[in-house]
Parts: C-alpha cells; sequence; structure tokens
C-alpha cells in the first residue's frame, strides 16, 4: 500500500502539471481572439484553419491529445473556433452518424452525433452533446435545448418532466425522419450504410435524406439549473461541480422541508444559476447553433422565457411551443414550483400523459411546417 506521502506527492505533481497547463492555455486563448478579432470570414464565427494551431489547441485544451503519438490525423477528426460576439473557444469532433430508434415506439432514424466543449468566458468549460436529425439548414427547424438531470435520466425519477421532455424531442425527431433501414445481415455493410447516410461538407453536417430539421441540445454540465457557476471564477470541471451541487439541493429540499426554490438557498446558491452574469448560463444555445450555421428560424420547444429571449435577442426568428413532456402526481409538486418559483410558462401541478402530449406536438409542428 502506498504511503500517505505519495498519494500527497501524485497529487501535487499532476495539479503542479494541470497549472502549467491552464497557463499555456491563457496564452494561446488570447492569441485566438486577436485572431478572432481580424478575422473577417464569418460574422458570427472564427475557425481555426492553420493546422500547427489547431493541433496546439488539441494538445494544451480539454482533448489533451499530442497529434506525434495519434495514428490518425487529427484535424480530420476534430475542430475547434471563436464564437465571436461571446468569446467562446469551441471544440469539437466532427460528428458520427448513428442508426437510433425512438424510446417509446422504437422507430428507427439517423442522428448525426456531435460533442462540443466549450469555454465560455466568467463561467467555466461547458460541454454539449448535439444530436443533428434532418435538414438543420433550411427552413423551420425544430429546437429543443435541455439542461442535464441524472436523476430522472438515470434513474428514471418522476418528481421532475425532464426525461419526459428528451423521450418527446427524440419521439418528434423519428416521426418526421422515419427511415426503412437496409436489410443487411452483415454488421459491417449495416455501418458502411449508416456512415454513407450524412456528409460532412465545408463544416455543415448534410443527411441524405433532407426530412425535417431537429437540434437536440443535452447541455450535460448544466445538471440542477446551471448549478456549477461560481461568482469570479473559471470553472474548469462544471460537470462535477453541478453534479454535486445538484445532489445537494435534491437532499436540502427533503432534509429541511423546503421548496425547488429554497433547495438551492439552502446551500449557499441563487435559484437557477444560469441568470447570473447577464444569463450567461442561457448564452450556450445561441453561441453553438451559430457556430452550427443553422437555420434562423426556429420551433422552439421550451417552457423558459430566458431560453426564448436569448435566441430572439440575437437574431432567431421563434416560433414556441411548449413542452410538458409528462406530469403525473410524483411530478406535480415540482411542476407547480417551476411556474409559481421560476416563472416557466404552461406547466402547472395538472397532470398530463405523455401520449396526450406527443399527439398535441405532432399535430402542432405538422401545421407550422406545413408546405415549408
Amino acid at each position: 500500500m502506498e504511503s500517505s506521502q505519495n498519494h500527497a506527492r501524485l497529487l501535487e505533481k499532476g495539479m503542479s502539471r494541470f497549472s502549467k497547463r491552464v497557463e499555456r492555455q491563457k496564452k494561446i486563448y488570447l492569441k485566438l481572439l486577436n485572431l478572432a478579432d481580424k478575422d473577417r470570414n464569418d460574422p458570427k464565427t472564427f475557425r481555426i484553419a492553420d493546422k500547427k494551431l489547431l493541433l496546439m489547441v488539441l494538445r494544451n485544451f480539454t482533448t489533451a491529445l499530442d497529434s506525434k503519438k495519434a495514428k490518425a490525423d487529427l484535424t480530420r477528426i476534430y475542430e475547434a473556433g471563436i464564437h465571436k460576439e461571446t468569446g467562446s473557444l469551441i471544440i469539437n469532433n466532427k460528428g458520427a452518424t448513428l442508426y437510433t430508434l425512438s424510446p417509446r415506439t422504437q422507430t428507427p432514424y439517423l442522428t448525426r452525433h456531435i460533442g462540443f466543449c466549450v469555454y465560455v468566458p466568467g463561467l467555466g468549460i461547458e460541454f454539449v452533446n448535439i444530436g443533428l436529425v434532418g435538414d438543420i439548414y433550411h427552413g423551420r427547424v425544430v429546437l429543443r435545448s435541455e439542461s442535464a438531470c441524472t436523476p430522472s435520466f438515470v434513474y428514471g425519477s418522476q418528481r421532475c418532466n425532464c426525461a419526459h421532455q428528451w423521450e418527446s424531442i427524440r419521439e418528434l425527431a423519428a416521426y418526421f425522419n422515419y427511415i426503412t433501414p437496409p436489410k443487411y445481415k452483415s454488421g459491417s455493410r449495416f455501418e458502411s450504410w449508416v456512415q454513407k447516410q450524412f456528409h460532412h461538407t465545408n463544416g455543415k453536417h448534410l443527411p441524405v435524406k433532407k426530412g425535417r430539421g431537429f437540434i437536440l441540445m443535452h447541455i450535460d454540465t448544466q445538471n440542477g439549473m446551471g448549478s456549477g457557476y461560481t461568482p469570479g471564477e473559471f470553472a474548469f470541471d462544471l460537470f462535477s461541480r453541478a453534479s454535486i451541487r445538484h445532489r445537494g439541493e435534491y437532499s436540502s429540499e427533503q432534509i429541511t422541508k423546503t421548496t425547488m426554490w429554497g433547495g438551492f438557498e439552502a446551500i449557499g446558491l441563487t435559484p437557477d444559476p444560469r441568470r447570473k452574469m447577464r444569463d450567461a448560463g442561457y448564452k450556450i444555445t445561441f453561441t453553438l447553433l451559430d457556430y452550427l450555421s443553422a437555420s434562423r428560424d426556429i420551433i422552439f420547444l421550451t417552457n423558459n422565457n430566458l431560453k426564448m429571449r436569448q435566441l430572439k435577442n440575437n437574431g432567431y426568428q421563434l416560433i414556441r411551443i411548449k413542452s410538458l413532456g409528462a406530469v403525473n402526481p410524483a411530478g406535480a409538486q415540482e411542476a407547480e414550483q417551476r411556474k409559481t418559483d421560476f416563472g416557466h410558462f404552461d406547466i402547472s401541478g395538472k397532470c398530463v400523459s405523455f401520449n396526450q402530449e406527443i399527439s398535441r406536438l405532432k399535430k402542432e409542428i405538422t401545421q407550422l411546417t406545413r408546405g415549408g
């Protein structure tokens, strides 16, 4: 068994190396901001085209990948850029096409999956998973931007409607983009077919079958409404901080017999920390839509006025559809508090089934997209 001194030395050495990495990041980030200020190619995003500079980013930031050890050219796999308005550094993979099934009806459809690591000034490192279904570049595109909720997604908690809302957007994406998969018996042939269903061309993810565009945005680091925010500090691990605080918020509600709003205050947080620093936590959605060069004509499934305001203020044309997912007696209390305490639209303690909601959403989206 290693001695406590050895443990201490290992921790100290690792932290020291990380500190040096952070110092290198500062210098590279300032260089990127300077280049972004001079760039005139794209009003929204500066894309790092210089291969040497991109490899430097991949080596020193979150990916921490050494191109000399990689068997493939990393610049074929990753890309990066600066979102000019927010100053965010975005690092992402170039996408992978997935054969997917909707959660309730098991309807087959295709999803283009991309992971985004976003260095947001004044906030920290956000991680976002985005699924693109259909054509997101033309016409009205359906968007669901959802913060992580481990209790509902991992354990099936019914005290909130988060997982139901996410199931809804996946069912809708499948309904409007269902496919008939080939009847290959060979796994390699099937996977080869899947990979050919999207093309990554000039930064865009173009589907072979141009169905209705859906953007499924899951913000992993915003567990508990972005609980990881700490005033005046850049958080290098928003995910862990938000997650453990969110668990504490849940515990505080039950231990102190308070509301969700009171649960935040019980552990010393402002309820819905995404609102801090001029709604910094709500800017991630338009930042990544800009980066994707998505259509600016959006059907937005949300009940949150602050989410809507950020998109509208940044030039997106919105049609809002309420998103309830499902509300049952186990989730009625939190649903009511989202309305009364947090000002969310249309949601209350009134119960509604998943099937009722998905039927309504299909009809509303069909009406709004008919002919276009």
